[in-house]
């Protein structure tokens, strides 16, 4: 055997070293975790490919602001770990709309909001979801802000799985895609996502009363100068609602009502728009009346 020889397996395993390192340093997963910490929050953790915390670690517990044990722990899971950040006192939560076993856009729609995405910092998830980023406004507390809102839309307040994980769908690699910057610069919480998330049941929960959206002056404002531009679709469905909740009630005449206050709005909605919505909410104070009222 020539000295060239022997010097050979030793200059492969030398070049297999330089390039795990490599690929180690300049790992998507890690370049974003140590990004995260320099935007305040706090990472943590989850197998390869799922939304599961490793068996042997402590889950959302184990998320860390400190860049070196973020480091051992990607020394000890993998390089290419998913991610997921603690949203526990940051100020930040999630709005989380489901496209897979329910639609949460079509349920946002049909209670009359609609969100921009161009204009927030959101990730596409892997079933073509999106979570949403906000600042909960100071005024607000976290703690009373409930979870589930809509079919398919839910509020995350405690933890959430970022880009660039990945996830395995139907056999095949999909990944969390982010848009809009950095999430500690995402924008404040509309009005209507912070009244949606607010209006809980009161009396121990054991009723199902609403705390309404507009006060009655209000609704008398609308009745005489017509529905607010922005306001449009969510105060038409707040109105309908309203009177559709009172018992024996002709629907005919409220749809009647409605379409009389569109007509006296500065920009008055489309008649098949005034329909989808008015639908919408008959259906939902139907569906109401099923299980017991208001």
């Amino acid at each position: 055997m020539t000295e060239d020889t022997k010097k050979a397996p030793e200059q492969k395993f030398g070049d297999q070293v330089q390039e795990t390192q490599n690929n180690f340093i300049s790992s998507d997963f890690i370049i974003k975790s140590h990004e995260l910490v320099q935007q305040g929050f706090k990472v943590y953790l989850l197998a390869q490919g799922t939304n599961v915390p490793y068996k042997d670690s402590n889950a959302h517990l184990d998320a860390t602001n400190d860049v070196y044990k973020l480091t051992d722990m990607f020394l000890k899971y993998g390089a290419n770990s998913n991610i997921a950040i603690s949203l526990v006192d940051t100020g930040v939560a999630v709005l989380d709309i489901d496209k897979h076993s329910t639609n949460g856009f079509q349920s946002l729609i049909q209670s009359g909001h609609t969100l921009n995405l161009d204009n927030e910092v959101w990730e596409m998830t892997p079933r073509s979801g999106a979570h949403i980023f906000f600042k909960v406004p100071k005024n607000v507390s976290v703690k009373n802000l409930k979870h589930n809102l809509l079919d398919g839309v839910e509020l995350l307040t405690d933890k959430v799985t970022v880009a660039p994980s990945i996830k395995l769908v139907d056999g095949i690699e999909a990944e969390y895609k982010h848009f809009g910057g950095d999430i500690s610069q995402c924008s404040v919480m509309p009005d209507w996502l912070v009244k949606m998330a607010s209006n809980v049941a009161t009396g121990g929960n054991k009723q199902n009363k609403r705390v309404p959206r507009y006060s009655i002056d209000q609704r008398i404002n609308m009745m005489i100068n017509g529905f607010d531009v922005g306001e449009r679709n969510n105060q038409i469905m707040s109105f309908a609602g309203w009177l559709l909740s009172i018992r024996n009630i002709d629907p005919n005449l409220v749809y009647e009502l409605v379409q009389k206050i569109n007509s006296y709005s500065a920009v008055p909605l489309p008649d098949k728009e005034v329909n989808t919505i008015f639908r919408s909410a008959y259906n939902r104070e139907v569906k109401r009346a099923s299980m017991g009222g208001r």
